[in-house]
């Protein structure tokens, strides 16, 4: 009987390691401290309830106050719109990418739910902070360009006026590749389950790097920007913008 080669006997003993470990932890038969992380079920539940709660308050509140002092004559969603960035930033990775990564670990091990209704759920929302971050980058650069006139006038550049659309571009574009990376690891069926299981920690570190750090670093610049802006020119400028890629990095 022909039982393959040394390597593919290992790769099957992996694969049928990796099914037996994650049945373990679907049937509840896997370490509460590995299912629910070091606070326990209700601390993982607290944890997620405080998370949803925070992004929803966030969302509200920049909502408002976009409306109120940058869209008090139209409404907030039109196109082309200096207002309509913020907030689809905020909606994006304020609100959509905190709850997706929340739900990922409390929906299953706190509520319950299967694992593949979450990895559907934590899927679908990533996708959708992605498809409206890249419309709120969209939608600034045309803003930009309706502008470009009088941004040329005060010697300004037409883009990357601040160190938030720096910081801002490089976090769209990272989070951008790791929702393709996470749909092509874990949605499409040429990987094995052992290639699977091995792209997870790389897919949790770099998905927390975009998804919390970085985003919260451009969300908050965003608002500092609103203060003043600068050139490309002026050497204080400059190196403004690339402490705040430096700080991204460090993030």
């Amino acid at each position: 009987m022909d039982f393959g080669s040394p390597a593919q006997r290992r790769d099957s003993m992996m694969d049928s390691s990796d099914e037996g470990l994650e049945s373990q932890r679907l049937t509840g038969t896997a370490s509460s401290r590995g299912s629910y992380g070091p606070l326990g079920r209700s601390g993982l539940l607290v944890v997620s309830a405080t998370t949803h709660l925070l992004a929803l308050v966030l969302l509200v509140l920049l909502t408002s106050t976009l409306k109120t002092y940058l869209s008090a004559e139209k409404p907030l969603l039109t196109w082309r719109t200096f207002p309509l960035h913020p907030f689809l930033m905020v909606l994006a990775f304020g609100f959509l990418a905190p709850i997706a990564a929340a739900a990922w670990k409390s929906y299953e091990h706190g509520l319950g739910m299967s694992h593949g209704t979450v990895k559907l759920i934590h899927g679908v929302l990533m996708l959708c902070a992605t498809i409206v971050g890249v419309l709120g980058v969209i939608d600034m650069w045309l803003v930009h360009e309706d502008g470009a006139a009088a941004q040329t006038a005060k010697g300004w550049a037409v883009h990357f006026q601040s160190s938030h659309s720096y910081v801002g571009f490089a976090t769209v574009l990272f989070f951008a590749l790791q929702s393709v990376g996470g749909v092509a690891a874990f949605s499409l069926p040429a990987l094995s389950a052992r290639r699977r299981a091995e792209a997870v920690e790389p897919h949790r570190l770099l998905g927390g790097a975009a998804a919390h750090q970085a985003a919260m670093i451009a969300i908050i610049t965003g608002i500092l920007s609103l203060a003043g802006r600068g050139d490309n020119v002026a050497s204080k400028d400059v190196e403004f913008k690339v402490a705040a890629m430096l700080a991204l990095a460090l993030c």
